[in-house]
């Protein structure tokens, strides 16, 4: 197993990326100086985000100086994700005794609404510049230009910018540039930015908040992703599919009455499991969770073939399930999210489990279980109700069920 390294300013900073580790079954300690460094995987404290750039740099030599680099097999500087503290400076101490090829920084962290976007750090859309963390008392930023503090960091070399377009061109990978920094607008930009840099197989410093921390974990433990199977058609559930595919979750929308009218559910499938081989997160969904319009246009539909409306329901969840069972007998996933009660049962019936195992909940109202017998038997599901919880619980959820590393 790898030895991860990872260098944080602060005391919560540093246990939730600790937390990221544990949960992926390494052996971390969060340790204040390097005195008796644990033997593993450790994450260190500086506890310099609030001291001046001087007291800053002379804590983090007293440190770097003690540390044998060769132990570790990764090196990360983890950073507030609104980019307050000493980040230069330290990025530049750190690089000085690590000696990487390529020095990587990418801050964002899409789970909190904080993006890059053409370089600029933006807080729930607003620049953060123009938000609380540039009036902070005791350290607010002083820049959310993620270029500028690569800049200050390393003067006079070369700086290359990747924005979002570039990441997410199919034809994306890394050059040959010692200093490089990223524009991010969700998970998936973060994976692919990890992915490329891989691909270089030079030695990297990896700089940025608990999102490119996630996303390198993901890649290092081959994480399968996760699978979401939607047939709610609640305006709570609309809103969270929406904040879910800005999330770079993989939509894939199934207009009943055409897969009915086609008999087929191979374009859907398909669709699916492309993506989910990518490495990218999947929700199967009936085209009226996503568009209310849908609805009524499914029922008109329907109608002609003298459905009535609880026999669409039926159809509904079984053309859902039916696409789910076969899209999971060609892909492992990590796990399957469900939201809609009829829809979780209908899972459970294709796939003939004999019930679900209470495992613990993740959060008020969303319980995480376990199927017992059939198909599908030890899967882990997360299901909800359709008309509940905030906005970002579809995001929430999918992090959870990965978090577990349980591949099925």
């Amino acid at each position: 197993m790898k030895k991860y390294l990872i260098i944080a300013d602060d005391f919560t900073g540093s246990n939730d990326t600790g937390v990221q580790l544990a949960n992926l079954g390494v052996d971390v300690n969060v340790q204040f100086s390097v005195a008796s460094p644990h033997k593993g995987t450790i994450v260190l404290d500086t506890e310099t985000r609030n001291s001046s750039t001087e007291e800053a740099a002379d804590r983090l030599n007293s440190l770097l100086q003690k540390l044998d680099f060769k132990q570790y097999d990764e090196v990360i500087k983890k950073v507030d994700s609104t980019l307050r503290g000493n980040i230069s400076i330290e990025m530049r101490l750190l690089a000085s005794y690590y000696h990487p090829d390529i020095i990587a920084f990418a801050p964002a962290l899409p789970d909190q609404n904080r993006v890059v976007v053409r370089s600029t750090l933006k807080v729930a859309g607003i620049r953060a510049m123009k938000t609380d963390f540039a009036k902070d008392p005791i350290k607010p930023i002083r820049t959310d230009d993620v270029q500028n503090l690569m800049e200050q960091a390393f003067p006079g070399e070369p700086l290359r910018h990747y924005s979002v377009s570039e990441i997410r061109d199919s034809e994306f990978h890394v050059e040959n540039t010692r200093c490089v920094s990223f524009d991010s607008e969700n998970n998936q930009d973060l994976i692919r930015i990890v992915h490329a840099l891989r691909q270089t197989t030079k030695r990297i410093l990896w700089v940025g908040s608990a999102g490119l921390t996630s996303a390198l974990l993901m890649k290092d433990f081959s994480v399968a992703p996760a699978l979401g199977l939607i047939g709610s058609v609640s305006e709570v559930t609309r809103k969270q599919l929406h904040a879910a595919e800005q999330n770079g979750i993989r939509l894939v929308n199934i207009p009943i009455y055409e897969a009915y009218k086609q008999q087929t559910y191979a374009p859907y499938v398909d669709a699916a499991t492309t993506a989910l081989l990518a490495g990218q997160d999947v929700i199967l969904m009936s085209s009226a969770s996503y568009d209310r319009s849908e609805l009524d246009k499914t029922l008109t539909a329907l109608a002609k073939y003298n459905l009535s409306d609880e026999e669409i329901n039926s159809l509904t969840q079984a053309v859902l399930s039916g696409i789910c069972r076969k899209v999971l007998a060609k892909v492992k996933v990590s796990g399957l999210f469900v939201s809609g009660g009829e829809t979780a049962k209908g899972f459970l019936r294709i796939g003939k489990a004999a019930g679900a195992k209470v495992i613990t909940e993740l959060a008020s109202g969303v319980p995480l279980l376990e199927v017992q017998q059939g198909d599908f038997s030890g899967m882990r599901v997360v299901t909800k109700a359709g008309a509940f919880g905030n906005q970002d619980l579809i995001n929430f959820a999918f992090k959870k069920i990965k978090s577990m590393n349980q591949c099925v």
